[in-house]
């Protein structure tokens, strides 16, 4: 962890990496006596936390993804509750994730160059290097495309340097990540050694990092499997080992408790002292058990109460959880903000400093496991442990809870995955969108919330209905205005109703 550190010393080479303004940039700023030379596994741990910075946020994550899964509502100026997510916030997340994988790529020239790979070799092997890069890369590049759809990668990163890269088809983007993976998993051998400098997430074990390239690969592979399923055959046929198989495994990036590298929420909360966002009321009442009266919708699991709901959040009105109505106007929302969850007066675990950010954990791959094996019991339950287990829930509320909860089916199971995935709210919403569970979330032209005997209606401020992607960045439709309109002529109009290519109804 004290690799995390260095991150205020190097974090200024990094722009040797990235898109540079002048074909010349490298040669301008070449000093021949004085060479910069930046140890790969440092590159690793920036990338590692810069991804994670920024996906997690108060702005990607907090006035977006979290937002539009509907774990969250933010407590004043709700406009992103309503869909008018700023063009800052699509603009900066677009440039740092494009700008972390080059990072990503400068690792795998490092040790793939003849003149570098015997230097990179500090950081460990050579080609375990290059494997857990393309892991990270096919990770965020996942995220990427399952954003806005057909998006720049082939043309995109170091070795072709193009500052207009084509578009590509998420089709084609999708082939290409399993094959990555497929790739990486190949060149990990534990027994030729592990990293050893740089890794926060697995602390250089390469082994767990195999295992991370299969459950990714498996992630991806029911994604696209309405469109292809021989994927998600090929892998789900590997051995049950090759996954991960506990929350040991699990992929979590962990910060420290000390400034500067405290996680992105409790920089939020009480660095920046941005008080903006609270659990949403349809998440409350999924997990306290309760019917959406309001609609006529049966939660699944009505009249169980969910023990993580006590970890994430505190009751409010003596033993009673409240959340935010989702979708209000803005003096609406604040009239109700104070009958809420204030979370920088009370803290949950997510707002601490040294919180660990997950990746991907056994709770998703159970419930992968439960859906590509006709809704299974066992692995429905497994998941359900696993989740409650990462979050520290007594085994005797786990125990109590599964035996309330009644069996698996497709809205069941894929209800507990949404509910697992907390915190990883952009594989939330996209999970809604690919089989539109849990039912339990708001949808524009439904009732909120009721105030003074008036129905309070759900009405976004852009589009009618719940996203399905975001808009391009404004940035790329100026710079790369060519190869943009080409997007948007093979994908659909740039709008948050376009569907990608694996969101088929």
């Amino acid at each position: 962890m004290k690799t995390l550190f260095r991150i205020l010393f190097i974090s200024s080479l990094m722009v040797l990496f990235v898109v540079g303004c002048t074909d010349k940039f490298e040669e301008i700023n070449e000093d021949p006596n004085n060479a910069v030379s930046v140890e790969s596994g440092y590159i690793l741990t920036y990338a590692q936390k810069s991804l994670i910075d920024n996906l997690r946020d108060e702005w990607f994550g907090g006035r977006g993804t979290q937002l539009l899964c509907q774990h969250w509502s933010q407590r004043n100026y709700p406009d992103e509750d309503r869909y008018a997510i700023r063009t800052t916030t699509i603009n900066n997340a677009w440039r740092a994730f494009y700008r972390t994988i080059m990072n990503l790529d400068k690792i795998i020239e490092l040790n793939t160059n003849e003149a570098t790979k015997n230097d990179a070799l500090a950081s460990g092997p050579n080609e375990h290097q290059i494997a857990v890069a393309k892991i990270m890369k096919v990770w965020i590049m996942n995220i990427i495309t399952d954003t806005w759809g057909n998006v720049p990668y082939t043309e995109a990163f170091l070795a072709n340097a193009n500052r207009q890269p084509k578009f590509d088809s998420q089709q084609d983007i999708y082939t290409a990540m399993i094959e990555e993976l497929k790739e990486a998993a190949t060149l990990i051998d534990p027994a030729n050694g592990d990293l050893t400098i740089g890794d926060i997430i697995y602390g250089g074990d390469v082994a767990k990092w195999e295992k991370f390239a299969n459950s990714l690969r498996l992630r991806i592979a029911l994604r696209m499997s309405k469109r292809n399923a021989a994927p998600l055959a090929e892998v789900a046929a590997l051995p049950a080992s090759s996954f991960f198989t506990s929350n040991d495994d699990n992929a979590v990036f962990k910060y420290l408790t000390a400034s500067p590298n405290q996680g992105p929420i409790y920089e939020a909360f009480f660095v920046s002292a941005r008080n903006d966002f609270t659990i949403t009321k349809p998440f409350v009442e999924l997990l306290a058990g309760r019917n959406d009266a309001l609609n006529g919708k049966t939660n699944p699991f009505a009249g169980i109460f969910d023990p993580r709901l006590a970890i994430w959040s505190y009751p409010t009105s003596g033993a009673n959880y409240i959340g935010m109505p989702y979708g209000m106007d803005d003096a609406q929302t604040k009239a109700y903000a104070p009958n809420c969850p204030d979370y920088s007066a009370n803290p949950s675990i997510v707002h601490t400093p040294d919180f660990g950010y997950a990746l991907m954990d056994y709770a998703e791959v159970c419930f992968i496991m439960s859906e590509v094996n006709s809704w299974d019991q066992t692995w429905y339950q497994n998941g359900i442990r696993a989740s409650m287990e990462f979050w520290g829930v007594a085994n005797a509320d786990i125990t109590a809870y599964l035996a309330a909860v009644p069996a698996a089916n497709q809205e069941n199971v894929l209800t507990q995955k949404h509910i697992a995935l907390y915190m990883q709210p952009e594989q939330a919403w996209f999970e809604w969108r690919r089989t539109g569970f849990p039912k339990t979330l708001i949808n524009p032209g439904e009732i909120t919330h009721v105030s003074g005997g008036n129905n309070i209606i759900f009405t976004p401020l852009e589009g009618n209905a719940i996203p399905r992607r975001m808009w391009y960045p404004v940035e790329e439709q100026g710079v790369n205005k060519e190869n943009y309109t080409a997007a948007v002529e093979a994908q659909g109009p740039d709008a948050l109703s376009t569907r990608v290519w694996w969101d088929v109804q």
